[in-house]
Order: C-alpha cells, then structure tokens, then sequence
C-alpha cells in the first residue's frame, strides 16, 4: 500500500512565486526517484530554487544544466545523511557489507530504506530469491511486513522533505552545504595534481584576469604543462572563459577554498608579480590591491595616493576607499599614514558618511606635527561640521586659517568654503571679505577654483538685493566655465543666474536661463537635474501669476520624479501643485496632489515637507474639503504691545521672531529660519503658535504669507459707502488683509512696472474706519499711469479703491514732486494721517520670502 500523495514518479511545476508544502513534498519524493539521472533531477523545479544555490561552486551565475542536477543529487544525500541516528561507518557511495549491524537496528531502518532503495541501491545479485527491492530491503532490515516497510518510507521521505523546506525558507545549513559541494568539486583534481597546482595559481585573483598571465605566472613556478592543465580546467568548468579566451574567472567561492590552501610564501610572490603586471597595465588599483595582499604596505599607499585622482574620475570611489580601509596605524610611517586618512576623511564625505570622516580626520591629526598638515585637517573638519554645528565649523575654519600660509591652495578654498556658511549666516561682511581675499591670492590657470569664488560672489549680493554684481559675477563664473568645456558647471551657472534673476521679480529672464540649464541637463542626460529644474520653471512661472504654464511645469517635473525615483523633489512638486490649483479655486486636484505629497513625505521620513503640508492646509482651508475658501478672521483681542512682550518668558526663536516683525514691518518662516537657523517647517510652526498667542498677526496664504506684530484694530462697523464689486458682501473689504495679500500676490511684476515698492493698508479716522491703500513708489507715475494703476487695483481687489502715495502719510513730508500729479490726493492729508499706522501686505522684496 503505498501513500497517494507520494505515488506519482512526475509531478506537475506549481504555478506562482510560491508552494504549499505538500507540493513540496511531491517535488521531494519525484527527486528520488530520479536519482540516477542528472537529467531529470536538472529538470526538477528544486534544481532551480534557493535550495541548491549554495551547492553551485563553479559559476552561481550561469550554471549548466548537469551542474544543477549534481547540486540538486548532493543535497538529497544531505538530507539522507540527516536520518542517521549516529555515525556513518560507510559513506554513500561505498560498499556496505551485509553484516553491519545497523541494517536491523530499528533506528537505522528510514536511512536504509531512502539510501539503498535510491541513492545506493542493492544490485539484483543481492535480491533474494523471487524478489526486488521492497522484499530484500524488509529481509536485510528485518521489517515485518511490506506495509510497515511503506510506511517508514513515506515517513522518511517526510522527514527530509521538512528539512529541505527549513533550509528553503531559512538557509540555516547553507555553510555545511557549500562546504560538502566544495570538496565534491574539488576531489577529481586530486588525480590531476598539474591541474590542481594551475588552479592555485588562479586563486591569486578575485575578478576576471588575464589568461596571459597567469601562464605568465605559472612559466615563474615552473609549473609543467601549462596549457594542458589550462585546458582541463576550462574543459571541466573550474575556470570560465570569455571574450575569445582572453579572459578568464573563478568563482569567489571556489576561490576563497582554493586560496586558503596554498603556502603562504607563494602567495606572497604571486602577488608581487601580479602587481608588477597591472602597473604595466596603467591599472593602479589593481596593482596596489596585490601590493596589499603581498605585505608591500608603504608601496601601496604611494601608489594609491599617487593615482587618487584618477581612479575618481573614473567613479572608482568605493574601490578606493575600500583599499584605503584596509591599511593599519603600524604598517605605513606617520606621514603616509596621514595622507591616506586625509584621503579616505574625503572620500567618506563624498558617501555622506560624516562620523566616520571626522574619525580618519582626527586620526590624521595626531600624525600631525607640521601647521601647514595641521590646516589641512582642521579644514576638513570645517567643512563637515558645516550642515550640523556652524560654531563647531567656524572654530575648526578658523583654527585651520591660522596655520594655512596666505597662497596655499587649500586656505583659497577655505575661504572660499568659509564664504558660503556667512552667507548662509547672513553675515555679509565676513562673507564678502573671504571671498576678496581668495580672489587676491588667486594663482594663475585656477579657472575652477576663481569660477566656484565668483559664484559665491553672485550669491552674496543676490542676498543683498545688489542684483547687478551679482549678475555680473555669475556671468564671469560661466564664461570661465564654458571656457574649460564644463557643461555641467556651465549648466548650474545658467542656474545660478536664474535665481538671481527670479528674485530681482524678472521671470521672463529667470525662465530663459533654467531653459538654458535644462538643455544641457537633458545634453547630458542627467534626469534628476533636469527634474529640479523644472520645478525651478514652475515657481518662475508660479510666482509671475502664470498658474497655467507653472502646472504643465510642475506636471512635467512630477513625470520625471516617478520615473527615476526622485522623492525629495516629488514631494516638492506635488505641494507647489496643491497650492496652485487652490489659487485658482480648483479643490479637487488641489487636495489630490496635497492628499499624495503629504502622504508620500512620511512615507520618505521628510519631516519638514510634511510640517510645510500641514502649515499648506491651515493656509488655504480649500484642502481641507471646505465648500468655500473663508480666512479666519482676526483675532480681536489687543495684542501685547511692544514693551510687553519684552518682559514675558519667550525662547531665543519667539524673541528674535518678534524682533524682526518689529525691525521690518513684518517677518516670513524663511527670515526666521536663516536668522536662528532652523527649518523651514519649524520657523513655520513657530509663527503660527505666536499667532495664536495674540504676538503675532498672519498676513497672506501660500508663498505671500508673512507675519506683523498683534492684530490689527478691528474697523468698527460702519454702513456700506458702496455697493462691493462681483458680489463681494463686505462693506470694507480692504479689511480683509488675508484676502488683499492673496489678490495681489499674482501681479507682482506689474506692480513693479509701475515703480511700486510697497503696497499697505491703513483706516481713514475721517472716514468712519474705512480702510485705504497706501503706496510706496521708486519712482512716482505721472497722473493717467497712477489713475491706471488705482483702476488695474480696483479690479483685482473687486473693490472700490482709493489709492495714496507713502509720501503724502508723513507729517514732515514735503509737497508732492512737481509734475507728479500726486498733489490730487488733497491738501492736509499728512497731518491728518500721521499717526496712523499702516499694513504692508505686499513689497517686491517679500515675493520670494
């Protein structure tokens, strides 16, 4: 009687990544019966999963049909070898005599039934007589009936089966496995001692290697008959060959056996001949890889920090770094060992690796005892303190400034390095001194180093709103630039000045230039760059009050980022989506792209982009599912003054918030975060708890949004003077402040055709409270263009609007400027106004705050 699950000899492949256990099972039992033929077991779903990959010695990668099926033969005999209740006295694949006394021991009785019925079994002289191998099994093994013997059988071929699936599910054998395919595969070069002796030499390489030399090493041995051993390990797959026999490989495993069985002083020499080969080559890495495994420590450091370099610009950076690694305090002198941890330090910073860079810098350090080595550290750790403790990177800038003479390169960079941190400190003076005096040190021929300066120089007075250096020195940066060919530097140039040209409110030019950039971006081939230049088009374009041209931009940046796997700039795309369409009251895609982007961030772990969606939401209450787009109104309660909040118990980021509301008018999270230093989300949050403490006002939605000390004064009620434009149901709807920021945040570059700096709201005492709007002029407009401007207004508020100069609000102000027309606004205006305070909801400096 035999078990169906297991009476089938072909089972069926299952369908899907996975199988159930008893498919499992049938796949088992199927191998043994297969047994003696390689073909077959090949063939057996087993022979492809994880369960033999460890048994694959000679090429994992693309092994042969009869390898898999020898694989698959060695783990049955595994598993067999498993039902042994003790040792083995004769192995599988030797004579058992009939006498041993395990084949009647009960305990033995699964091993005997699986190993002599399928792995070694009986010949048909040792049948008795009239039967097979059921009824010589049961005689050898005293097994009282065929049922009981079927029975075992099934059991045994169970018992396996849940082996073999733990090892496919945990691998937890996979070391005894590959150790027993190792020595299989190794036995048969034991009859072949001239191929085994080739194959030690091999093993001197870890990738694919010349067969030219290793004959070349194996004429140094002397050892006999090269190429015919060459050929029997070709021939028999213990070396594969490639590109018309040129090449050839070992497998790391096979390898790893093979090396730890040669003396060590052959290998020495081996290593110091392949060495010499590869420098011949012009391949330094290779070279001093062999000089390390042949103890030539010092010849390996030169070496390496000679070719550095190169071997980066030939990407080979972790290579690099892993050769430098391998190096030890007491095999190198103190100099050597200094430079290579300078190296290693920079290499550690290219990966991100920060504290492991600050570990070789400080044991660069203390094989210090020149200034000039000294600099040179403390420079370093500089500029990996940078993103993480300013005052820890200042100290080291400085402790390295000391030491550096004034024309060594490395102090230019510094400064250079320097420069870019006060920049980002908003300390301009020092900024701008560093970067003068590297450009005064500069020696000849330093076209990079002087383009990297002038970009420094361009960012500085872009912060300083001095836009013609500023664009004069990022011009000089991309002549140098395209002078040596660089095209991506040449590219980030056209970048640079399209950020100074989106501040200066020139959007027409600012696109021109990121066009520019994203040409050689896509020249190049470079997708992420090309994605964060788009996103720099959409914001120009989105800034402008273009929404239509920014959303196919942001569409098209969003395409990018799928596709490559951009989630940083994903992110980003996905908020300036969200707050576009809530300007033009579009709900539905709104909330979709704040619903994905918001999702994706904390999917990515980008804690400040999420914060910015929430900030995002409070701002505009259209993602939050609302019917209507309705700003919470003001609060009413009387702000603390400004000596008040002088004496409560505010943080260093409260009080400097305040301050700066104070000293300009108004405060956005992008002053705060560069004042104190924070994030973007975090000077977000801040803001808005003053605002809910009554400290501070919000004025705006989305990017127009910035803050003024307390609320403004409530208008008391007042009967409408006249009727609101397009439906408007306030009757003072300059009130609004919220909503007057919002409507005039898309026309910034009109208002500043017009020569409008500034543009505020103040209440008339002499008109019951009704709020009127004031207006800084650069320049002040003739009549028509001023009466055009105060009717363009109208419209875009929805509102009756009475428009009047800043100048006119000054009780020491003089009379208008003749000419100017502005003396229509009435005579008296400045004493009556004098007093009252106005509201600055919108200046040209704040479109990118």
């Amino acid at each position: 009687m035999v078990d169906g699950i297991l009476n089938s000899a072909s089972v069926a492949v299952p369908r899907g990544a996975h199988m159930s256990q008893g498919e499992f099972t049938q796949l088992v039992n199927a191998a043994f019966k297969n047994y003696h033929s390689v073909l077959a077991l090949a063939r057996s779903p087993l022979a492809n999963s994880a369960l033999v990959k460890p048994l694959l010695v000679l090429d994992d990668v693309s092994p042969t049909a009869d390898e898999r099926g020898h694989a698959l033969r060695l783990v049955l005999q595994w598993a067999v070898h498993r039902l042994a209740p003790g040792p083995v006295r004769y192995p599988i694949g030797t004579r058992r005599p009939l006498d041993d006394p395990t084949w009647r021991d009960p305990h033995w009785w699964r091993y005997n039934i699986l190993r002599h019925r399928y792995l070694d079994p009986l010949h048909p002289d040792e049948f008795v007589p009239g039967g097979r191998f059921t009824e010589t099994l049961t005689a050898l093994t005293g097994i009282p009936s065929t049922d009981t013997f079927f029975d075992e059988r099934n059991r045994a071929i169970r018992e396996v089966a849940q082996w073999l699936w733990q090892q496919l599910q945990g691998g937890h054998a996979t070391d005894e496995l590959q150790q027993m395919a190792l020595a299989a595969a190794y036995r048969p070069l034991k009859q072949r001692p001239e191929a085994e002796a080739l194959l030690g030499v091999a093993a001197t390489f870890d990738d694919v290697f010349p067969r030219s030399l290793l004959l070349r090493l194996a004429t140094e041995e002397r050892l006999p008959h090269p190429e015919q051993s060459l050929d029997y390990l070709t021939a028999h797959r213990f070396l594969l060959t490639g590109d018309a026999g040129a090449n050839l490989w070992l497998s790391p495993v096979l390898r790893s056996f093979v090396y730890g069985r040669q003396p060590q002083a052959r290998l020495l020499a081996r290593h110091r001949l392949a060495a010499t080969y590869y420098l011949e080559q012009h391949e330094p890495l290779k070279a001093a890889q062999h000089l390390q495994r042949a103890h030539r420590w010092p010849e390996a450091a030169t070496l390496l920090l000679q070719a550095s370099d190169d071997l980066l610009e030939e990407l080979q950076l972790e290579e690099l770094e892993e050769a430098l690694q391998a190096f030890q305090r007491g095999q190198l002198s103190p100099d050597l060992w200094r430079e290579v941890q300078i190296l290693l330090s920079d290499l550690l910073a290219k990966s991100g690796q920060q504290t492991e860079a600050l570990q070789a810098c400080r044991r660069a350090l203390a094989a210090c005892d020149q200034p000039v080595d000294q600099a040179r550290v403390y420079r370093r750790m500089g500029k990996l303190y940078e993103k993480h403790n300013q005052l820890h990177a200042l100290a080291y800038y400085r402790q390295a400034s000391e030491r550096f003479p004034p024309n060594h390169l490395e102090f230019l960079n510094l400064l250079k390095d320097r420069a870019w941190l006060y920049i980002l400190r908003q300390e301009w003076r020092q900024a701008e001194s560093d970067l003068l005096l590297a450009l005064s040190h500069m020696p000849p021929g330093r076209r990079e180093l002087q383009a990297d300066v002038y970009d420094a120089l361009a960012s500085l007075y872009r912060h300083q709103h001095q836009y013609e250096h500023a664009i004069r020195h990022a011009q000089q940066a991309l002549a140098l630039r395209e002078e040596m060919g660089d095209l991506l530097r040449v590219a980030n140039s056209f970048n640079n000045l399209g950020l100074i040209y989106n501040d200066m409110g020139d959007f027409d030019h600012a696109i021109a230039a990121y066009q520019e950039a994203m040409a050689t971006y896509q020249k190049l081939e470079n997708r992420g760059l090309t994605a964060g230049t788009l996103l720099n088009i959409g914001m120009a374009y989105h800034l402008d009050g273009r929404l239509a041209p920014a959303i196919q931009t942001y569409q098209e940046c969003l395409a990018v980022c799928q596709e490559i796997g951009l989630p940083l700039v994903e992110v980003r795309a996905h908020y300036n989506l969200a707050e576009a369409y809530a300007q033009m009251e579009q709900p539905e895609p709104a909330r979709h792209h704040w619903r994905v982007g918001y999702q994706l961030s904390l999917r990515a772990g980008f804690d400040d982009e999420a914060e910015d969606f929430l900030a995002l939401q409070q701002q505009w209450p259209i993602l939050q599912g609302q019917a209507e787009e309705r700003p919470s109104p003001p609060r009413q309660s009387a702000p603390a003054g400004p000596s008040d909040w002088q004496s409560l118990e505010l943080d260093e980021v409260a009080r400097c918030a305040l301050a700066l509301a104070e000293e300009h008018g108004r405060v956005t999270a992008r002053q705060l975060m560069k004042a104190v230093h924070i994030s973007k989300a975090t000077a977000t949050r801040r803001l808005a708890a003053l605002a809910q403490q009554g400290l501070l006002h919000r004025v705006g939605q989305g990017r127009g949004t910035f803050y003024v000390r307390g609320a403004p004064n409530p208008p008391p009620a007042a009967a409408p003077t006249a009727a609101p434009a397009q439906g408007v149901g306030a009757a003072t709807p300059l009130a609004d402040l919220e909503r007057v920021a919002r409507l005039l945040d898309p026309h910034g570059v009109r208002l500043q055709h017009c020569g409008v700096e500034a543009l505020g709201v103040l209440s008339d005492p002499q008109a019951g409270g009704q709020p009127r709007l004031v207006a800084r002029f650069s320049r002040l407009p003739d009549v028509l263009t001023f009466l055009a401007l105060e009717q363009e207004l109208a419209t875009w508020l929805k509102a009756d609007v009475r428009l009047l100069p800043e100048a006119l609000l000054s009780a020491r102000a003089a009379a208008p400027a003749p000419g100017s027309g502005m003396r229509q606004a009435g005579p008296g205006l400045a004493e009556e106004w004098s007093t009252t305070q106005v509201v600055w909801v919108w200046q040209a400096d704040w479109i990118q705050g």
